[in-house]
């Protein structure tokens, strides 16, 4: 007996939430809300296309719902006007929001992708006047070892024509040296003889 109690109670529990189910006006109507289960009942006011609204209970042989609607009027209105998906009137703002917020990520997406393009054509610009001091640096470099290269051409050749010289004059001198020997040795005996026969016909 309490079991079944207990399975009662659960089945109205069920019922209530099920008739207590949120549903939403269609976007494109525009619905009156009623007195009664019909058209025939006193109109109590309009209800707003894509309205969410809270719904009661339903007319099995008008089709008719009744409903609580955002301001706390409860009536009854045309069950085809009524579908359980978010109207587009009531995501509108959700979706304004998320368009907004897309937005302002996108904003942010071309703020860094300009920052990033301005400082890759900073390094760009950079990197070429790096380019141009080294090429400058380099021409200037290369313009010393010409010169290096001149000189150094130039002082051997002077090297090699002062050794070609100094050889020249060793060989001049060693000449000049030779023959003073040569006629020193040549000239010297016969000094002597000479003295000697001079004496020899003094004493005589």
């Amino acid at each position: 007996m309490k079991a079944k109690l207990l399975l009662l109670l659960c089945s109205l529990f069920w019922v209530s939430q099920a008739n207590a189910a949120t549903r939403y006006v269609s976007d494109d109507v525009y619905a009156f809300l009623h007195a009664g289960p019909s058209n025939k009942y006193r109109i109590l006011g309009s209800i707003n296309a894509g309205e969410k609204i809270e719904f009661l209970d339903r007319d099995a042989n008008t089709k008719y719902v009744q409903i609580k609607d955002a301001e706390g009027r409860t009536g009854w209105m045309d069950g085809r006007f009524l579908q359980t998906e978010e109207s587009f009137r009531s995501r509108l703002p959700v979706l304004e929001a998320e368009l907004k917020e897309t937005q302002q990520q996108l904003a942010t997406v071309d703020e860094r992708h300009a920052q990033d393009v301005a400082d890759k054509v900073n390094l760009i610009e950079r990197q070429q006047q790096e380019l141009t001091t080294l090429k400058a640096e380099l021409s200037e470099i290369s313009s010393s070892h010409e010169q290096l290269t001149t000189e150094n051409a130039r002082l051997t050749s002077l090297m090699d024509d002062k050794e070609h010289q100094m050889r020249l004059d060793w060989l001049v001198h060693g000449g000049i040296v030779a023959g003073i020997g040569a006629l020193v040795g040549f000239i010297l005996p016969m000094i002597p003889l000479r003295r000697r026969k001079r004496q020899d016909r003094w004493m005589n």
